[in-house]
């Protein structure tokens, strides 16, 4: 039996709200498995929990009052001496506030009003995050903060002045298609305007969160459904990823490490290009970045409230694209490594921060959490349609007589080297060469290699921790384990990793070298380093790659150059489309760029007589014909002679792409 220690002053209202947090999410568990087979030892377990919570709050049993001694020194920045009274209550409002979101969000039915709900959601973030700040806060001072940092202050300035401007020139029309899937995004992001979607906690086109929509929807709102209003706010979201790939990276190796990782991220054209679109991808690497910065931040400055913002950040990233998964994966193999080196030591120092980091994060994740338990199919249909297991793609290729090893080593080595030699394979990008030239390709490999090497052994190195299990997390996750690698949208939060992974490559060079060259030279090949990658990356993507127009396919080409026309068309007809099976009127890209348009499909073969019946004549009309259909044409000009004839090449290949043959309104 140990020594007690002398009793600690007993915080009742912390045990309080973990009994009832345990109450509560029993009792939830035990409804959702009523009907099961088996009864919910998940429910028991946390029971069990509550059991314990309120044993451990008295301190009658000696063993107790050691144990809340032991508990005692594990003390966060807010339950220092002197809190501010309320604090304990506001986690506990915090509680209560995402029990009433979840007990709420069952009950209520599409057409609903959600407010009530998300404001309770956003308060539980808020009262959380109040019950854990320190009753003062120290903030910097900021004319010395100024003048120790003026220079780098003022390149970082420079750095994200010119990602934003990368991104948001011309925007509307680089690159000039607009994608199908991003126009299905903006069509959700119009069904929240028109109030057709209202559950912000839920799913919706192709397993996609809606959360996502009503964010896209706040442009779009203010300047219509244009193709910049659907795309600005990732432009901000790729900007804002520079910049905190600077704080992070800074954070971990200094000051020029992190303008040159920044400057690099800047000037990327793949990054670019993904801030480019009206599609989450490029929230990835944002939410990642970001998460990753507050974390360490928590660990240096032993803040409480940076790892509260940490977890929150890290429960937001689910409601926006499945691949930002990743983030709380990564996060937890980070935790992982640095707890393995130091188990006592990191326990001791950042446990209950790192148990406030995990329920910052169960307030934010909560109502998604719930959503995927309800309906896991939904919460994982992306997951379930790309994934070589889930979709039944590795089944498929067993069964053509390929073996396992064989399928997934072809797997692995066409995600492992998407930065070296394999193109992309989808029409998101469509780059005809690897995502990385062959210099900085290779330099990429060498810093991955060093920086994964670098972790082993007692003398590893835990700032490249982050970034080494970003890469191999990603490229794993995101590229082997998915269909088609290399596929650029679903490997895009690794373009933050690999322009860090080339600086450190330089960095460790310019350390052997370091006996011949001067800071200042140093400074001079760095810059340079910057310079050449920014100059190589925007050739390639603002001469080389747009004007091919070949991301997003001929289908969403075509749509994109007719979509013009269409819209100076329909107010006076009524459009028929001759395209089916190849492309059907519904093709996402004309219902956003032609609001309001009146059409439909003329799935089979047109004829003379398939006319006379199906045409209105209250107003003029339109047939759009594919190539593939052109025969067809005659049929049609059979039975409306005075019709004009249209046609439409594509900008890409020269060939002919669509014809518009335009019949006037019959006085």
């Amino acid at each position: 039996m140990p020594d007690p220690s002398p009793e600690p002053t007993r915080r009742p209202q912390m045990w309080l709200i973990v009994v009832i947090l345990c109450l509560a999410v029993g009792q939830f568990l035990f409804q959702q498995n009523m009907n099961g087979p088996n009864p919910s030892w998940a429910a028991l377990a946390v029971v069990a929990l509550g059991v314990g919570a309120l044993f451990l709050s008295h301190g009658e049993n000696r063993w107790v009052i050691w144990m809340q001694a032991r508990l005692s020194q594990w003390r966060p920045a807010a339950a220092a001496e002197g809190a501010a009274p309320g604090r304990d209550w506001a986690i506990m409002v915090s509680a209560l506030l995402t029990l009433f979101v979840l007990a709420q969000l069952p009950r209520l039915r599409l057409d609903d009003n959600y407010t009530l709900v998300a404001a309770a959601w956003v308060a539980a973030a808020l009262f959380f995050l109040y019950g854990i700040t320190p009753p003062t806060l120290a903030w910097p001072d900021s004319r010395r903060l100024w003048a120790d940092h003026r220079p780098v202050f003022l390149a970082l300035v420079g750095i994200v002045l010119l990602a934003f401007l990368l991104r948001v020139w011309q925007v509307g029309i680089i690159p000039k298609t607009l994608n199908g899937d991003e126009a299905s995004q903006g069509l959700e992001a119009i069904r929240v305007l028109n109030r057709e979607l209202r559950n912000p906690f839920g799913t919706g086109w192709l397993g996609v969160p809606s959360f996502s929509f009503f964010f896209n929807s706040v442009t779009i709102r203010l300047m219509g459904p244009t193709v910049t209003a659907l795309r600005l706010p990732w432009v901000f979201i790729g900007t804002l990823t520079v910049l905190f790939t600077f704080l992070l990276v800074r954070r971990l190796k200094g000051d020029q490490w992190g303008l040159a990782a920044a400057a690099l991220v800047a000037t990327y054209h793949y990054h670019i290009h993904y801030s480019r679109l009206g599609s989450n991808q490029i929230a990835d690497p944002f939410f990642l970045v970001t998460t990753l910065w507050l974390f360490y931040r928590g660990l240096d400055k032993k803040s409480a409230l940076s790892f509260a913002l940490s977890g929150m950040v890290c429960g937001l990233a689910f409601y926006f694209y499945a691949g930002a998964r990743l983030t709380p994966v990564v996060l937890l193999a980070t935790v992982g490594y640095l707890w393995l080196r130091e188990p006592r030591a990191f326990t001791r120092t950042h446990g209950l921060n790192l148990l406030i980091m995990v329920g910052a994060f169960m307030v934010v994740f909560a109502p998604m959490g719930q959503f995927a338990i309800r309906f896991p199919d939904d919460f994982n249909a992306r997951l379930n349609m790309v994934g070589i297991f889930q979709s039944g793609w590795v089944d498929a290729e067993l069964a053509r007589g390929r073996t396992l090893p064989v399928v997934l080593w072809d797997q692995f080595q066409r995600a492992f080297l998407a930065f070296n030699h394999y193109p992309d394979r989808t029409v998101w990008y469509g780059l005809r060469q690897p995502l990385l030239d062959p210099f900085f390709g290779t330099l990429f490999l060498l810093g991955l290699g060093y920086g994964t090497l670098r972790l082993l052994g007692r003398n590893g190195d835990p700032r490249l921790a982050p970034m080494v299990a970003w890469w191999w997390g990603g490229m794993f996750l995101g590229g082997m384990l998915t269909e088609s690698p290399p596929s650029s949208q679903r490997l895009i939060t690794l373009s933050v990793p690999a322009c860090f992974f080339i600086v450190l490559a330089v960095m460790e060079m310019l350390k052997l070298a370091q006996d011949a060259l001067n800071q200042r030279w140093e400074r001079l090949i760095v810059t340079a380093t910057v310079t050449t990658f920014a100059a190589i990356s925007l050739y390639s993507y603002f001469i080389l790659f747009i004007p091919n127009r070949v991301y997003g396919g001929p289908h969403a080409l075509l749509a994109t150059e007719i979509a013009p026309r269409l819209n100076e068309l329909k107010e006076e007809h009524y459009f028929y489309f001759v395209g089916a099976p190849e492309m059907y009127w519904g093709f996402s890209t004309i219902p956003y760029l032609v609001q309001g348009v009146k059409g439909e499909d003329l799935r089979e073969r047109v004829t003379p007589e398939t006319l006379e019946w199906a045409i209105p004549r209250d107003r003029g009309m339109v047939f759009v014909i594919l190539p593939a259909r052109r025969q067809e044409l005659a049929a049609i000009e059979t039975v409306f002679p005075d019709g004009v004839l249209e046609s439409y090449d594509s900008p890409a290949t020269g060939r002919p792409m669509v014809s518009l043959y335009v019949v006037s309104k019959q006085e």
